[in-house]
């Protein structure tokens, strides 16, 4: 996808927290189904998003269309290109001011007028802020195929009503245009015109999404959001779909946002593709590099799982610990560090992550220089203050044999292959009542999505400091440089 094709959609810091109600007066907190998502697509390009099950990439997709309402962030969609460059300059350079740890007087008065500048455009721009009558203005131009082709379309209505509906609802189309646009695109996808008297229950998987797609393209969309559009259907007939999509898009310059789990499907429609984790972004990159030169770890974990077509070739298969955690109650720092294994001290440990390893540790059966600690009552986590206290049954007089043993057992276990959340203790001392120790662990540093090399993002805390690029990617570079030029 050529750089010089003009940016049709930017999506920044989107975030959709869905409230958990614990009784009717009380909130019992949220579900962070998107947290903090950004990133640009240009016309006539397809961006793929990918990842397990609840990691957010549907909510991405109608939070994107305003089918639900986002909690904050903004969207900027179709606007005029020295508009649209303009978002994306003071968007940029403003992440650039909040990724400074101590700000100067005039780097913070700086971010004070980007703000302001940047909220008139918002307020103006964003569809995240528009009223639902200006919404409906930008609602022809973008346009959702959903993963289920039977529900999405209504069963009491005949196949003409139902590809009309856009045309009457969303355009100033003549009743006998409208006829004549859907003979044109019944032909399109596939069907005939006698097809337009039949109702969607009459119709095969294959065919009631093709025409979800006609429905979509009737109107003249410049993007369309495809929320796994072919994972309902046959295999047989996955590929007549995708092929179908391929040549509409080519044919009506269509920007696709393509939300699938498949990967080999994202593969072959995408031309790049953003790997999700939890609700956040954790790759972003060219299609062909992602599938070659994947950097994050989640991202190297879940494309070891395609299967190789070789079966002479081995495939090593990276197999992740533990369960997704809960969008409810993410993990401190990275979210994906405590399945992570290439995890360091200062991605996230938090005293919920060690209070079990810790009790473990000090019992005598696992080590046996444990025999001579303290009895222990209870190990209570502050979340907040990063620490766990230790609760012993009775006084320590002499308290500095209990600390010593203490950290030769946390050195011990910092030391074994799966001990690195134990570096992450940053102080152990005993409270004045002497009867607890408290764990103090460093504070976490949280990943942000960076250009990690050139049109390559990774959040990931591994690639804090800019890969330098290969002789031969600088000559690539150079190449395609003058080549645009």
């Amino acid at each position: 996808m050529s750089e010089s094709k003009k940016v049709l959609l930017y999506v920044s810091h989107l975030k959709k927290y869905f409230p958990i109600s614990s009784n009717l007066l009380k909130s019992g907190g949220s579900v962070r189904a998107l947290d903090d998502v950004s990133f640009a697509l240009r016309e006539g390009e397809t961006l793929g998003v990918v990842g397990e099950t609840g990691c957010g990439k549907t909510t991405l997709g109608r939070t994107v269309l305003r089918l639900i309402d986002a909690t904050a962030g903004d969207v900027y969609f179709n606007l005029p290109e020295d508009l649209m460059n303009k978002v994306i300059e003071k968007e940029g350079e403003l992440d650039r001011l909040h990724e400074i740890e101590n700000p100067s007087a005039e780097e913070i008065k700086e971010m004070e007028t980007l703000e302001a500048d940047l909220d008139e455009i918002r307020n103006e721009n964003s569809l995240t802020r528009m009223s639902s009558r200006k919404m409906k203005d930008f609602r022809k131009f973008m346009q959702p195929i959903f993963q289920d082709p039977f529900s999405s379309l209504d069963p009491r209505k005949l196949v003409k009503d139902v590809i009309a509906e856009p045309m009457k609802l969303l355009t100033e189309m003549s009743s006998d245009e409208i006829f004549e646009k859907e003979k044109e695109l019944i032909e399109e996808i596939g069907l005939s015109e006698d097809h337009l008297y039949r109702f969607p229950h009459e119709f095969s998987g294959g065919q009631r999404q093709r025409i979800g797609i006609a429905r979509a393209i009737g109107i003249g969309p410049k993007l369309l959001v495809l929320d796994e559009p072919t994972s309902a259907l046959d295999v047989s007939v996955q590929a007549q779909i995708l092929n179908m999509l391929k040549e509409i898009q080519n044919e009506l310059g269509l920007s696709y946002l393509f939300i699938s789990h498949h990967l080999n499907v994202i593969r072959l429609m995408a031309d790049r593709v953003a790997v999700m984790y939890l609700g956040r972004v954790a790759e972003l990159t060219d299609t062909d590099r992602l599938f070659t030169e994947m950097l994050h770890p989640y991202t190297k974990a879940l494309l070891s799982a395609i299967p190789s077509i070789d079966p002479g070739k081995r495939k090593g298969r990276i197999i992740l610990e533990g369960e997704i955690p809960s969008p409810a109650n993410p993990p401190k720092g990275c979210y994906f560090h405590p399945r992570c294994p290439e995890a360091m001290k200062n991605c996230g440990w938090s005293p919920r992550d060690i209070a079990g390893p810790i009790r473990s540790m000090l019992e005598p059966y696992r080590n046996p220089e444990a025999k001579d600690f303290p009895a222990i009552t209870e190990i209570v986590t502050d979340e907040e203050a990063n620490s766990l206290d230790i609760v012993l049954s009775a006084p320590v007089p002499n308290r500095e044999p209990v600390l010593a043993l203490f950290n030769e057992l946390v050195e011990k276990e910092a030391s074994s292959g799966a001990g690195i959340m134990f570096k992450s203790i940053e102080s152990v001392k005993f409270l004045e009542d002497g009867t607890t120790i408290r764990v103090v662990q460093m504070e976490p540093d949280v990943p942000t999505l960076k250009e990690v090399r050139k049109g390559h993002f990774v959040s990931c805390l591994l690639y804090d400091k800019p890969i330098e690029e290969t002789k031969e990617e600088v000559m690539e570079n150079a190449s395609t440089a003058t080549s645009t030029d």
